[in-house]
């Protein structure tokens, strides 16, 4: 009986510990992702204020130029650094470095997969670099349609300017496998903030005198490769304190570095295929006029700041942390984490689409209208973030729910979905486009996206297990409620104190903005803790609590100091 007992009680002791420790995961991811918020928030700041400065300073013509120039080292840039070699390379790392820590560091599983991977990816970036400075004339050809090319002077600029930026790829894989490493090592904050140093080259570039220059628009392009090194530089300290800055290695087939690469081919193609939805847009609005590729882009910087805050933060927390759950067989709790923040990610993205539909206008006006970016300009740009805010759902969505096939190391899949919604995209954008112009080629985006999701979602009870959607279901009614509370409050305000048509200065619109904004915020916090929503209660008491134990750490460690000099 007394055997019994003690099985009973080391049982619930063993049940208490993994309680604590999947509260204390969950805090962690939480944690992370705020930190990783909290730069990029810095980050996207400047680069709205960068792109604030180049739509008031240049006309469309040089704007538009710049926008299909950078998508090519832009699409190159997401397709190998923060695409699918990001996405490959952490579970694997993460597996290596536990069985170094395992055998108490008798193995270098990790560091050999470090170095041996970026001997061939550092390769692969010269050969790719070189030939598309040199073929940059070609590819643009292909990617514009020629309604763009035949305005010769406007075709010639954007050549130039590519040729300038398309380095930039090679700094920026750089400094997506850098923080890969760090990301997979627990550090978040630095990667997140690193962009700072690209925005703040942008926008000296972008107010410096065209003057200096060969020919206008030469600065922005230079901003771009130069931003580009600095924000790769500033992460190599940190890998070198950590001990693992890459070099080059004579072994760099050993197995590991082939399971990775293994890995990435399915990824690869389907990051590819995600980013052929940026050519496909690129190659149909060049042919919709002068400035429809800057408003897409505008109205996109505008997206990717909620986005990036919540979606892209959560889920790059939530990878390095899923695949360790996946390597120790922890399968039900990995689902169990994933759902969490999938309602905590709909529960910040729900208030952030309805903000963003109600106040599109106003945002846009207060951002960009001025110098010469006209009125015209902000119609446009403000009816196309009205349709992003309902992208930003779907997108959301997708961005929490692609760790989990990551971490099974399940790339194939998501590969096969991004090829499907690639499909409707190309053969309904041009349907749509009959119709609404740009706003249906945004239109056909939006339902690719959510084709993304739900082809993403429905396979997970078959390859994974239950995944809770009743409980996803009620988070959706409970929270969508506050958010409509919100919107009807803020919908109030702008259409009585707020009218982006009559003449106040822009300090008073600002101020007006600001307030709507903040109002909005509380109502939505005040309906949150009123109805008892679990996601904001947790998310309340996780981010909390993490600070009391720093703050309560710090006032140990000032006393033990303080004890020590006496």
């Amino acid at each position: 009986m007394n055997i019994i007992d003690k099985r009973d009680e080391t049982t619930k002791k063993t049940e208490l510990e993994l309680d604590q420790l999947q509260v204390e995961n969950k805090k962690n991811v939480i944690f992370y992702a705020l930190s990783m918020a909290l730069g990029t928030m810095s980050s996207r700041v400047l680069g709205l204020l960068r792109d604030v400065a180049s739509a008031a300073l240049f006309d469309r013509t040089i704007t538009d130029a710049w926008t299909a120039a950078f998508r090519l080292p832009n699409l190159f840039r997401r397709l190998l650094g923060e695409g699918s070699l990001s996405i490959s390379f952490i579970p694997v790392f993460i597996e290596a470095k536990l069985e170094d820590t395992k055998n108490n560091g008798t193995t270098h599983r990790a560091q050999n997969l470090v170095n041996g991977f970026y001997t061939i990816l550092l390769g692969i970036l010269i050969i790719l670099t070189t030939l598309g400075v040199i073929f940059t004339e070609d590819v643009l050809k292909v990617l514009l349609e020629q309604e763009y090319i035949q305005n010769t002077a406007k075709f010639a600029l954007t050549v130039r300017m590519a040729r300038i930026m398309f380095s930039f790829i090679f700094f920026m894989s750089n400094f997506a496998y850098f923080m890969g490493i760090l990301n997979a090592l627990g550090e978040y904050s630095l990667p997140a903030m690193a962009p700072l140093f690209f925005n703040v080259a942008m926008i000296i570039s972008t107010i410096l005198p065209q003057s200096w220059f060969p020919k206008s628009g030469d600065g922005i392009a230079w901003g771009v490769l130069i931003g580009g090194f600095w924000q790769m530089a500033v992460l190599i300290p940190r890998l070198k304190q950590k001990n693992y800055f890459p070099k080059l290695s004579s072994n760099f087939l050993n197995s590991d570095v082939k399971r990775v690469f293994k890995s990435m081919a399915p990824g690869l193609l389907g990051t590819g295929l995600l980013q052929l939805t940026t050519i496909i847009n690129t190659r149909f609005g060049s042919q919709l006029g002068e400035g429809v590729l800057s408003y897409i882009f505008w109205a996109d910087r505008l997206l990717e700041l909620p986005l990036s805050l919540v979606s892209v933060s959560l889920g790059t927390a939530l990878l390095p942390t899923l695949s360790e759950m996946w390597s120790q067989g922890k399968k039900e709790k990995m689902l169990e984490t994933s759902n969490h923040y999938l309602r905590l990610n709909l529960f910040l993205c729900l208030p952030a689409a309805m903000g963003l539909y109600i106040l599109a206008e106003p945002l846009v006006e207060v951002m960009f209208r001025r110098g010469k970016f006209n009125l015209q300009d902000m119609q446009i740009t403000a009816s196309i973030v009205q349709i992003y805010s309902l992208i930003l759902l779907a997108s959301s969505l997708v961005r929490v729910l692609v760790p989990i096939y990551f971490a099974m190391k399940n790339t194939k899949w998501p590969s096969i979905v991004s090829g499907i919604c690639l499909l409707i995209h190309f053969f309904l954008a041009p349907f749509l486009m009959l119709h609404w112009g740009v706003r249906g080629l945004v239109l056909s985006s939006f339902v690719s996206a959510l084709i993304n999701f739900i082809l993403l979602a429905i396979p997970l009870g078959f390859w994974v297990g239950s995944y809770g959607w009743t409980t996803l279901l009620k988070c959706l009614i409970k929270n969508g409620a506050s958010t409509i509370v919100m919107g009807m409050v803020i919908l109030f305000f702008v259409n009585h104190v707020y009218n982006p048509y009559h003449e106040i200065s822009w300090i008073v619109r600002t101020s007006i903005l600001l307030g709507i904004i903040i109002l909005g915020t509380l109502v939505f916090a005040s309906s949150s803790y009123f109805i008892k929503s679990e996601e904001f209660l947790s998310a309340s008491h996780s981010i909390g609590g993490k600070f009391k134990n720093k703050l309560k750490r710090k006032s140990i460690s000032k006393g033990n100091n303080n004890g020590l000099k006496k």
